[in-house]
């Protein structure tokens, strides 16, 4: 009978720390913001299921998950209604810690100035930046709610509600504008539910082929400084904003401002 304890006792070991280890959920986690948010919780010894709209192209990704069995690669398509609920389903009674809605489309171009608008185009911003966080957020409420600390940070720019200095960008920053409205009401209810709701400013970051100079800030320490955030962020706080280098313990201030480019 005694050679069976120790064995019995190592599972039990093993069951409460599988407990313990908490979860977080990333969107367009192939590359840049979310990337860094993958490592730097997989780190911290989270269970990361990180999600991307091709997870078959995503090698640096797929190449990490393979060298640590705490992450796991899923398909996520923010325009995929059905396929959001799909992958909520297959996580059904599992508790989710953090939800990072960091997936969104940015670019500027043609036909994003009044007069030139391309409509389809604009439906295709607002499916991605706006419908597909809220869906996202929406499927996941169950497992959020079943997490002792539930937390959903969702990925914005200040230049939303400001206006990007530059001609063009209008579908990116007009919806960034509609998902921080929208965090307003999620916070009521995650206030109701025992869930934390905020919005996260990362700064100017290096993340669509800019090259880094001394304008941007380092993506990893914008990572680490949004994670603080996240950590630090009280329910009483609930749909607010927060930069990346911000702490929500301090007074708040002003986080939107023309010296704030993103």
């Amino acid at each position: 009978m005694q050679k069976y304890i120790l064995p019995l006792a190592l599972l039990l070991i093993a069951a409460a720390a599988s407990a313990a280890q908490q979860t977080v959920l990333i969107t367009g986690a192939n590359r840049g913001i979310g990337y860094e948010f993958v490592q730097q919780y997989a780190d911290k010894g989270y269970r990361v299921i990180a999600t991307c709209r091709n997870p078959d192209k995503a090698e640096e990704l797929n190449a990490f998950a393979a060298e640590h069995d705490n992450v796991v690669v899923e398909y996520l398509d923010l325009q995929d209604l059905d396929g959001i609920d799909k992958l909520a389903a297959k996580y059904d009674g599992q508790p989710v810690d953090i939800l990072i809605n960091n997936g969104a489309l940015m670019r500027g171009g043609k036909g994003q100035a009044f007069g030139t608008i391309d409509y389809d185009a604009f439906d295709t911003f607002f499916h991605i930046n706006v419908r597909g966080p809220l869906k996202v957020t929406e499927s996941f409420w169950p497992h959020l709610q079943a997490s002792d600390d539930g937390a959903v940070a969702t990925l914005t720019t200040s230049q939303g509600r400001a206006g990007i200095p530059a001609p063009g960008f209008a579908y990116y920053k007009s919806s960034k504008a509609a998902i921080d409205n929208l965090q307003l009401d999620i916070g009521r209810k995650g206030k109701k539910d025992g869930v934390r709701v905020m919005i996260l400013m990362p700064g100017r970051v290096a993340t669509h082929g800019e090259k880094p100079n001394d304008f941007f800030t380092p993506i990893d320490q914008s990572v680490t400084g949004m994670i603080s955030v996240i950590d630090n962020h009280s329910i009483d706080q609930n749909g607010d904003t927060f930069s990346w280098n911000e702490d929500p313990r301090e007074p708040a201030t002003d986080t939107v401002s023309e010296a704030s480019p993103y």
